[in-house]
């Protein structure tokens, strides 16, 4: 990036040094159609004197085909004939006078030149920062697999390289996202978990824009599964045997609860970079993936109050205050509001709300894949050290 800043930088000083040039140049060339200009009614003065010895025909004949003549190079043309006619019939007068004609013609197209130049320069140089965006683009594009090359796996990076260039512009937006995320200049710094996340974050792009299809599509499906599974060991090692089991029973029976509930294992929700056990046991409805409250609000720093007899939660955090009601799907922030994908729940006492709602309210980057029951919550993670819990909950 700042290679390229320099490269823009220099671009910019070259473009103002062509506009004084060519500025310059145009001056010059200016004062020498005028002179030729001065030249030319002096000549015609004189033409005037010699036209005696021009015959009428031929003067009809100049007058045509400078009429006949539409742009410039036409009439430069025209005046090429009539100073190859004159000399052949030895009528210097008429040679003299397209000579001079035609001196003057040139000297107005390269004025004309100089002027659009001029103007495309101006151009230029007003929109340098548009350049140096588009610029930046288009090495994107150019470069993007080389970019992940040894940041993503050889089944993702042989996936990337078979896509067409209209494909890899689409993931502008997402490459942007990853270098934000890593410094793709230094990827033997990267782990594992860290590796499975760029997988699943291009694979998932490549497979929902239909990017691939037959074996490839299959190979990104298989490969997307990989990764899911590497990020899921890791997960469930971070719980103890009996921690995951006490889980496990609180999903189960939540599972029998409704037509609409879902198995789902605490390995299946990923706190990348910001990892804390679950308190309580995640539950699926409906093809989405509630956490309690509790363990959502481990890493903001909010109060939650029940009001309204108890029917409605407040929860105050910096810069957001977030109201939510247990059985609907409408939740408002900061007084605007959102439809959630699926209403709050209430389960063993437990307040439950959908992780994907919790994300997009906070500013988390996530991404989740219903086919499998599978949610990654990866940046904007900053859990605090010692919540409260669940950071004071005061019922009215």
């Amino acid at each position: 990036m700042l290679l390229m800043k320099k490269f823009l930088k220099k671009m910019s000083r070259e473009i103002t040094l062509t506009v004084v040039t060519i500025t310059s140049a145009a001056i010059t060339i200016y004062g020498a159609v005028k002179a030729v200009e001065s030249n030319i009614v002096d000549d015609t003065s004189e033409s005037v004197q010699t036209e005696t010895q021009l015959t009428s025909e031929e003067i009809d004949k100049i007058i045509e085909d400078l009429k006949m003549s539409g742009d410039i190079d036409n009439i430069l043309e025209k005046l090429d004939e009539i100073i190859q006619r004159a000399q052949l019939s030895g009528n210097s007068a008429l040679q003299e006078y397209a000579t001079n004609m035609k001196t003057s013609y040139e000297l107005q197209k390269q004025l004309d030149s100089v002027n659009s130049l001029i103007e495309a320069m101006k151009k230029k140089n007003s929109e340098i920062a548009a350049v140096d965006e588009q610029v930046k683009r288009i090495l994107s594009v150019d470069t993007i697999v080389q970019d992940l090359k040894g940041a993503v796996s050889d089944e993702a990076l042989l996936l990337l390289e078979s896509l067409s260039d209209e494909n890899l512009k689409a993931l502008q937006e997402l490459l942007a996202e990853i270098e934000s995320l890593f410094d793709l200049n230094d990827v033997s710094s990267l782990t594992i978990q860290e590796r499975s996340l760029l997988d699943i974050l291009v694979l998932k792009e490549v497979i929902e824009e239909s990017m691939v299809e037959g074996e490839r599509l299959e190979l990104a499906k298989n490969t997307l599964s990989v990764a899911v599974t590497i990020l899921e060991s890791y997960q469930k090692q971070n719980y103890a045997q009996a921690e995951y089991n006490e889980l496990i029973q609180g999903t189960e029976e939540f599972l029998k609860a409704g037509k609409k509930a879902s198995s789902v294992l605490p390995e299946q929700i990923i706190f990348l970079g910001g990892y804390f056990n679950l308190q309580h046991s995640p539950i699926m409805y409906d093809g989405h993936i509630l956490v309690a409250l509790e363990d959502l609000y481990q890493y903001i720093d909010a109060t939650v109050e029940y009001m309204y007899n108890n029917a409605t939660m407040v929860i105050n955090s910096p810069d957001k205050i977030l109201e939510i009601v247990s059985g609907k799907n409408i939740a408002y922030l900061n007084d605007k509001p959102y439809n959630m994908p699926v209403p709050i729940l209430s389960f063993k006492d437990t307040i439950y709300m959908s992780i994907e709602f919790f994300a997009q309210a906070y500013d988390i980057s996530f991404r989740y894949l219903p086919d499998h029951g599978f949610i990654i919550l990866y940046k904007n993670l900053n859990q605090l050290k010692n919540p409260s819990v669940p950071n004071q909950l005061n019922k009215g």
